[in-house]
Parts: C-alpha cells; sequence; structure tokens
C-alpha cells in the first residue's frame, strides 16, 4: 500500500515539483504543484474494508462458491438469466444497456461491480448497507432474476453439485418438497400485497418461513465474498502517481500522455472533479443530485437518496437484522448516524471511476452513452426542473473542444493496465475447489 503521506515525504525528498522545477533539470513540472495534494490519494490504495455482518465475507471457499452461483442461470426463474447477465465481466461487470433486461426491465442502470466491496452503501439509492443485502435483492425481483426464496431453496435441493456445496459450507438444507408447505414462488412483496406470491408467503408458517430466508441469505452472503475478489489492479494514472512522487520524470511521462496529464489537471483543478470522486477509489461514497436531463424510461421524479434511506431502514436485509452476522455496535452506529432531510432529494451514489471507461453507457439512468457525452454535459449542464436541486459543483464550465478531449482521455486512462485474471471473471467448472 502507498500511504499519501509517504508520498508526500518522498515528493518532498526528491524536490519534485516543490519549487515548480523537475528534481534533475529545469524542465517544468509535469503537472501544477498546486494540485498535488488532491492527485495523491488517487494512488494511495486501501485495503479492503472488513465485512462483519458476513461472517464468510473472507472465506476462500465461500469466494468460490459464490464466483460459481455469480455465472449459474439455474439462479432464475426462468434459466435464462445470472447475476453476470446484468454484471458481465465483458462489459466491465455491467451490461452495457442503460436500463438492464432481465425477466423484465429494471428502472436504473446496473452499475458496475468493480471494487464494490470498497463501497459503504449499495444500490443508487444506497438501501443497502452490505454486499449481500444487495445480493439478495436482483435473485426475487420480479424483474430481474425473478426466483423466490422457497424456489431457490428448491433448486438447490434438486442439483447434486448446488446441495453438497450449499450444506459443506452452511449446513443441512430445509426440505422443500411439500409443495402445501412451500408454495412455488412464495415470496414477500410488501409493495404488491394482493400479489398471489405475497398471500402464498404470508400464508406459510413462519418456521417455514425463517428456513427458506436463511438459505436466500446463505447464497447472497457467498455471492457477496466472490463481489470483494472483484478488485481492478494498477492503472496508468497510479503509476504516473507514484513517479511523480518519487521524482522518477522518465517513468511518470512514460505512463500519461501530455493530453491524459491536461485532463488530470482539469480533473483535480478547474473541473473540482475530485471532491466527489476522490481517494483511491475515486468516489467519496456518498450521493449528489447532478441534476440530470430527462431519459426515455427513466423516472425523473426518481427521489434517490431520499427514499433509498426509508428503503434502508425498513429493509429485510439491512446490517441490524436478524439475518446480519453482526447486528450490534457498528451497523447500528452507521444506521443512527444518517441524517434524512430534503437536500437528499434526487441524489444518487457516485459511483468510483476505475475502469469507468469499460462499463457505459453512464449515471443512474444509462442517461449518457459515452464519457465524451458526460464530459459535455459537465461542460455544459442542461436546465434541470427534477427533485430536489443540482449539485452547487454543477455548473458550467465551458470547456471547449480540446479541454473536453484531454480530460475523456484521462477517464480512459483509469483503466487497468493487466487484464483480470480468468479466475476473477469466468465461473469455476465446481461449486466447490
Amino acid at each position: 500500500m502507498v500511504r499519501a503521506g509517504v508520498l508526500v515525504l518522498c515528493c518532498t525528498a526528491a524536490g519534485c515539483a516543490s519549487e515548480g522545477k523537475d528534481s534533475a533539470s529545469d524542465l517544468p513540472p509535469l503537472v501544477d504543484p498546486e494540485l498535488e495534494p488532491f492527485i495523491w490519494p488517487i494512488a494511495d490504495r486501501p485495503e479492503l474494508p472488513e465485512a462483519p455482518t458476513n461472517a464468510v465475507a473472507d472465506d476462500e471457499a465461500a469466494a468460490w462458491l459464490g464466483r460459481f452461483l455469480f455465472f449459474d442461470p439455474r439462479l432464475s426463474g426462468s434459466g435464462q438469466f445470472s447475476c453476470a447477465t446484468c454484471h458481465d465481466p465483458a462489459a466491465g461487470f455491467s451490461d452495457g444497456l442503460a436500463l438492464s433486461e432481465a425477466a423484465g426491465t429494471t428502472g436504473r442502470h446496473a452499475p458496475s461491480i468493480w471494487n464494490a466491496g470498497h463501497q459503504r452503501w449499495l444500490y443508487w439509492d444506497g438501501r443497502c448497507d452490505s454486499l449481500w443485502c444487495q445480493a439478495a435483492g436482483p435473485l426475487e425481483h420480479p424483474d430481474e432474476m425473478d426466483l423466490s426464496r422457497v424456489d431457490l431453496t428448491k433448486v438447490i435441493q434438486d442439483a447434486p453439485d448446488l446441495r453438497d456445496a450449499y450444506t459443506e459450507l452452511f449446513g443441512p438444507l430445509p426440505d422443500v418438497s411439500d409443495e402445501a408447505r412451500f408454495v412455488p414462488g412464495a415470496r414477500p412483496l410488501p409493495t404488491s400485497p394482493e400479489a398471489p406470491d405475497h398471500i402464498a408467503w404470508t400464508a406459510m408458517d413462519e418456521a417455514d418461513q425463517h428456513a427458506v430466508t436463511q438459505v436466500l441469505v446463505d447464497v447472497s452472503k457467498a455471492i457477496a465474498t466472490y463481489e470483494r475478489t472483484v478488485q481492478t489492479t494498477d492503472t496508468p494514472v497510479d503509476l504516473f502517481v507514484r513517479a511523480l512522487a518519487t521524482g522518477d520524470r522518465a517513468a511518470a511521462e512514460a505512463a500519461l500522455t501530455p493530453t491524459e496529464r491536461a485532463g488530470l489537471e482539469l480533473f483535480a483543478g478547474e473541473g473540482e472533479c475530485v471532491f466527489c470522486h476522490s481517494g483511491w477509489l475515486l468516489s467519496n461514497k456518498e450521493f449528489h443530485n447532478l441534476g440530470l436531463p430527462e431519459r426515455t424510461g427513466v423516472d425523473y421524479l426518481d427521489t434517490g437518496r431520499y427514499d433509498g434511506i426509508d428503503a434502508l431502514r425498513e429493509g429485510e436485509f439491512r446490517g441490524t437484522s436478524r439475518w446480519s452476522d453482526a447486528p450490534g455496535t457498528d451497523a447500528q452506529d452507521q444506521l443512527d448516524r444518517i441524517v434524512q432531510s430534503p437536500e437528499q432529494l434526487g441524489q444518487f451514489r457516485t459511483p468510483s471511476l476505475r475502469n469507468v471507461a469499460d462499463h457505459s453507457p453512464y449515471m443512474h439512468g444509462g442517461h449518457f452513452a459515452s464519457l465524451a457525452e458526460v464530459v459535455a454535459f459537465y461542460a455544459n449542464p442542461s436546465a434541470y426542473e427534477g427533485p430536489g436541486h443540482r449539485e452547487e459543483l454543477v455548473v458550467a464550465r465551458f470547456w471547449d473542444a480540446d479541454q473536453q478531449a484531454s480530460l475523456v482521455a484521462f477517464l480512459e486512462a483509469l483503466s487497468a493496465v493487466d487484464a483480470p485474471e480468468s479466475a476473477l471473471v469466468s465461473a469455476p467448472e465446481t461449486p466447490l475447489p
């Protein structure tokens, strides 16, 4: 790990930019020295945060099973979709669509899961406080994988490979062969109380509800454990920052082109992008209202984080729930610290920009097809009449074509230098090693 303090010390020792000159020559600095405090944190990779609400979060066997399940279409009602349908490694762990298509059409864009283990909140509106909470949602959602927890348990029970792997990791499965007790399709749908699946769910015995919910939770925690391993490696920007910090001008020049460095200066300076896309993750892990334009199929009046807080507090799988492996102090403190106010209307989570060039389109509704369109929006934002008010940092920058191109070039340089390991982006042959 490279710490920001170490970087500053290295740079100071080398005199690399403190006087506006290169340490070994009279050449001008590669970036504005005044921007360096905003640049150093980009290469300051943190440790993966602990996930105490998921007891198997760092278990290698659970990660293996989770990777197998992530790519397994048997975890959908039709047998045609998997987690990888909307989070395809070939599409940057997204799907290349503005709104995802599975059992139905989703109301928001599928975000990439690269580095999701570093995020504090999940979903665009932050209605989950853990990866396993997020993983549970699409499995049952009627527009996504559309597999009820009763049917999920039946799938695992009837598939020898899944049954053996599950029982080895989590213990015995409930027997759901009695369809009078375990009605196919039964699941809680609190927003659709008249739906047959919900009625069937409410008619089930509480102990039976608990048994199949435990299976859904276990499966979700295994998938989340795999997703924690989906982390990016070094980018040209990381290589540049480290070379700059040690005064290695040749390596720094080799890492980023002049155009990419100009984009970095806009990003960290005039554009003020770094205030929301900060640190190694290039995300402050919080929520902002960008005042995006209307887009067909996307709810223009979506309240985002504001209602997401209610959904989090009421969520079945929040970190303080009975299904959490650590429902106590830390999870409760995080929940208690949330303040809900009208300021959060229309706010959505700040995505990480690592590998951003590899998973278009962009924004919570897939509003922009390319990075060029994203930058053009920030250069001259359109009028906004949606809920809440636009983030105050989003103002017209009036960048010309060359400036916009340089910022796009910088964003493209945030893609990893090395291809991901095949074991990370493909299904293993068996559910366990």
